[in-house]
């Protein structure tokens, strides 16, 4: 088993700038498929993920954790 695809969310608090990187994996091989993680714990932000297993995941809501506001998603 191995990686298939990747995608990458940075999250940026427009209050107190902390940023954070976060990588999701689709694992999978040739024989048995593909299957995307269904999103992470973040360190310094709640992340609501959406998708997962055969659907890429996406990002439903994120918040820093310490400041409380929305947080800038590139």
């Amino acid at each position: 088993m191995g990686f298939i695809d990747e995608t990458i969310y940075m999250f940026t608090c427009p209050q107190c700038k902390k940023e954070e990187r976060v990588k999701l994996l689709d694992k999978g091989s040739t024989f048995g498929g593909s299957h995307w993680q269904h999103g992470i714990d973040v360190e310094h932000f709640d992340v609501t993920w959406i998708g997962g297993g055969k659907v890429e995941p996406t990002v439903e809501s994120a918040y820093c954790k310490k400041c409380k506001v929305p947080a800038i998603q590139k």
